[in-house]
């Protein structure tokens, strides 16, 4: 009947069988049958007795019986279709093997299975090796919290713009989600700037340690982790605030020198001030007496410890110079506005001493103006 002697039925198999039709007994055969028709080697004949000998164990009254067969036919890629269909719409403890690693399912049979709300179902179509878009579109939009997690965690998986912009709407709240959002690979940067207007100070600094983001979104994350860019003249950030998100974005080399010197140019003085400390190696107080010196000696010394480039002190001198000079001049009536002032003074303050910008940083500058611009239209109606 069956050929290779290390997993064949043997006589005492078959006497056993027939003797003592145990559960026990009945799950060793559907093994041991299994085993023997994965090799390949048996003949139609005997392939087909083998089929029907599952087709007999998906019937069986025992759970156990019925979820050994599914182990072990799981990774079978030439089962026919209909014994795998009768496994997958079992209970969920035979069901889920097949359901994670058959390669004979085909996407409809997984999305009658997705659609069929069987929590621990979508589990296993979540962690399958791969995943269509169009599966994990019907995962985002039908199954509850921790399959959607699971999906968003295997890298397998591919969700399509349509998937991103559903889970946005479905979970806009929920820090489940974001966060294996956030670390997974190739996230388009407008869910990531649509999802960080979402997301805790904690994830914020947690998505600042990938490497794959693009200079202006790190901006918009440390201007939105400090939540208002005029440190100086805010009450909402504590001093070892700044200090660890300082620190946090040096560690992971995301201290660069063009944030540096947005920080100082919207005013973000705490910012600028334990940047150039941490980059100088120097405790802060140090650091802030060369800073505010009254002559040009002691910033341009500290400048040069940071390892900054050179090019760019210009600017940082100007920046600095034009907040002292502000911050004598201004009224504490005015300033709500004073970031957006001290950017349009600095623009024209470059263009009259020839300070290069690139398209960038003039860019971000720009955009800071017209959002302060708008949020001062708003209080005002």
């Amino acid at each position: 009947m069956i050929r290779d002697m290390s997993t064949k039925l043997t006589q005492k198999d078959v006497d056993l069988l027939l003797a003592n039709p145990s559960a026990h007994v009945r799950s060793d055969t559907a093994k041991k049958v299994s085993e023997q028709y994965k090799t390949q080697t048996l003949s139609q004949t005997e392939k087909k007795i083998a089929e029907d000998i599952f087709r007999l164990i998906t019937n069986d009254v025992e759970i156990q019986v019925r979820a050994d067969l599914s182990d072990s036919l799981k990774n079978c890629s030439f089962l026919p279709h209909d014994i795998v269909e009768k496994i997958i719409k079992d209970v969920a403890t035979v069901a889920m093997p097949m359901i994670q690693y058959s390669d004979v399912l085909t996407e409809r049979d997984l999305i009658d299975i997705v659609k069929s709300h069987d929590e621990d179902k979508q589990i296993a179509v979540a962690n399958r090796e791969n995943v269509s878009s169009r599966v994990a579109e019907i995962l985002i939009e039908d199954a509850s919290e921790t399959p959607v997690v699971i999906l968003i965690s295997n890298y397998g998986a591919q969700i399509s713009e349509y998937g991103y912009d559903k889970l946005l709407e479905r979970f806009q709240d929920n820090e489940n989600i974001h966060r294996p959002l956030l670390m997974r690979p190739k996230v388009p940067v407008y869910v990531l700037e649509k999802l960080i207007t979402h997301v805790s100070d904690e994830l914020k600094r947690q998505l600042l340690t990938r490497r794959d983001l693009p200079a202006q979104l790190i901006t918009t994350l440390v201007s939105q982790t400090r939540e208002k860019a005029i440190l100086s003249l805010s009450e909402a950030s504590t001093e070892e605030d700044v200090r660890t998100l300082v620190i946090h974005l040096n560690g992971v080399d995301r201290l660069t020198p063009n944030l540096v010197l947005r920080s100082v140019c919207v005013g973000d003085m705490k910012f600028f001030e334990y940047a150039m400390a941490i980059k100088a190696g120097i405790p802060i107080r140090n650091a802030r007496i060369l800073i505010y010196d009254s002559g040009t000696l002691g910033l341009e010394r500290l400048y040069e410890e940071t390892g900054l480039p050179p090019d760019m002190f210009p600017a940082v001198r100007l920046a600095v110079k034009t907040f002292r000079e502000m911050l004598e001049e201004t009224e504490d009536g005015y300033r709500d506005h004073f970031g957006r002032r001290m950017v349009e003074r600095l623009l024209m303050l470059f263009d009259d001493n020839n300070i290069p910008l690139d398209e960038a940083d003039r860019d971000y500058f720009l955009q800071k103006i017209g959002q302060s611009a708008t949020e001062a239209h708003v209080e005002l109606n």
